[in-house]
């Protein structure tokens, strides 16, 4: 266990309001934890409670000595700052020197795919190679604990999808874990092996992506098909909704194999057996969806 956190109640004195109200969850080795949340929802607050920077109340517990807690979580914003005249090996030898590694420049920018951007300036790198760097400067000094904070708001799909795969593969080289928020829930089911969904301050839900899904939907699944005029809706065996031409019908997973075949033999085409998604989980039990700014719709 990295990390763990029990019944941890945040306020806000100004304002007279809780900011975080008794949340409680855990953080394990070589694991991805993502929190989820509107604005304001108290992502951003919890971290700072986790890194000591605010008065609590409850407990938060470490799997090292609590005075080292700077040497072995590390945090990264979105908007990670660096000096502006910087190059890529500047920034890389400082933090190198400042965390007494042994490790080399060339060897850590080998290792995220950025040595060929070794004497080039920050500032000129692209968004996607920023974070990069970012995240590399986090795994300097092998922490036990990264925290990513909405690290690819603002990066374009592709640079998304670059951050999530240096993610995954620094979790399995290092065995590092990371606690991650985002708003992004198509990143939050790739990334996570478990999820805290976090609304005005308190834990509404918190499970493995799956769980989550089967929590939402009952273990239901959807199966689509197109249908005309020689379709046999007589020989169809399960409850269906018809739209136009589309025939929908919700299933068990046991039962996928016979709604497939039931389809075809109905004379059914284009088939599609849809995945229920972390993002339609969302949507169901939290009752809204998030857009890029965390904002709600």
């Amino acid at each position: 266990m990295i990390l763990n956190v029990q019944d941890v109640s945040i306020r806000y004195h100004k304002a007279n309001k809780n900011a975080v109200t008794k949340a409680s969850f855990s953080i394990e080795d070589n694991s991805i934890v993502s929190i989820v949340g509107h604005n304001g929802a108290g992502k951003s607050t919890l971290i700072q409670a986790i890194m000591q920077n605010l008065n609590y109340e409850g407990a938060i517990t470490y799997g090292f000595n609590k005075k080292e807690l700077y040497k072995y979580i590390r945090v990264q914003t979105q908007t990670s700052t660096f000096e502006k005249n910087a190059k890529v090996k500047d920034i890389v030898q400082l933090y190198i020197e400042l965390l007494d590694s042994r490790e080399t420049v060339d060897e850590l920018l080998q290792s995220v795919q950025m040595l060929p951007f070794k004497n080039s300036y920050l500032e000129k790198l692209s968004g996607g190679e920023k974070q990069k760097i970012a995240v590399l400067l986090a795994t300097i000094g092998n922490p036990k604990l990264i925290i990513l904070d909405e690290l690819t708001t603002g990066l374009d799909v592709m640079s998304r999808r670059m951050i999530w795969d240096l993610l995954n593969k620094i979790r399995k080289e290092k065995g590092v874990s990371m606690l991650l928020t985002s708003h992004f829930l198509d990143e939050v089911e790739y990334l996570s092996d478990y999820v805290i969904v976090l609304e005005q301050g308190m834990v509404k839900l918190q499970g493995t992506v799956p769980d989550l899904i089967n929590a939402a939907f009952a273990g239901h699944k959807i199966a689509t098909c197109l249908v005309d005029s020689s379709f046999s809706f007589s020989s169809l065996k399960y409850a269906y909704k018809q739209q136009s031409n589309k025939v929908m019908i919700e299933y068990k997973e046991e039962n996928e194999k016979d709604v497939f075949d039931n389809l075809k033999i109905c004379g059914g085409y284009d088939i599609q057996l849809q995945k229920r998604t972390f993002e339609d989980a969302f949507l169901t039990m939290i009752g809204y969806e998030l857009d890029e700014k965390g904002e709600t719709k």
